[in-house]
């Protein structure tokens, strides 16, 4: 036998028994609608969080890795200036100056006779010697030794005899300019 049916309530009633289970209906999509988006936030608010906590960790770390750049940059700096210092000597330390090897070149060319009152050697190796000499022969052997390319080991460019003085007890007075060889 088949199903029967009958409704004996009036229609209005069917009616309003549909708008109501549409409105139900209507109502729970919205409240999961609410729940979805509410579980969206909550998820995006966790995830803001642990990402500002890794930010915090890594801006820590830069300021650190900042702070050791900086802690390098003054070391580099000493180090670099080190490092010319340390050029510099070496340079002087492997080669003689020009005024050192005109002054060694002076001291073995003057006979030991001849007094040396003053001798300045100026930046560029450039010589003055004021001397006391004894005899002429010792004033004929400074100035051959000073000219002679053979005994300045060809060192030396110019001499010149800026003053030579006789005083009455037969010493002379020599003033003498040297120029070496550049």
């Amino acid at each position: 036998m088949a199903k029967l049916s009958i409704n004996l309530l009036p229609p209005e009633f069917n009616a309003e028994q549909v708008k109501k289970t549409k409105f139900y209906k209507i109502q729970a999509a919205g409240v999961a609608a609410i729940l979805v988006m509410s579980f969206l936030a909550s998820i995006s608010v966790a995830l803001r969080i642990l990402q500002s906590q890794n930010i915090r960790q890594v801006q820590a770390q830069v300021s650190q890795e900042e702070q050791r750049i900086d802690g390098l940059k003054n070391r580099q700096a000493s180090l670099l200036i080190l490092k010319n210092r340390l050029t510099a000597i070496n340079r002087y330390l492997g080669v003689s100056s020009q005024q050192s090897v005109i002054f060694n070149l002076i001291d073995q060319l003057l006979p030991s006779s001849v007094s040396v009152t003053s001798l300045t050697v100026d930046r560029s190796g450039g010589v003055l010697i004021s001397a006391v000499i004894p005899d002429s022969l010792t004033l004929d052997e400074t100035i051959a030794a000073l000219i002679s390319e053979d005994a300045n080991q060809g060192k030396i460019s110019r001499v010149e005899i800026e003053s030579l003085n006789r005083g009455r007890d037969g010493i002379f007075r020599l003033s003498i300019k040297v120029k070496p060889k550049t």
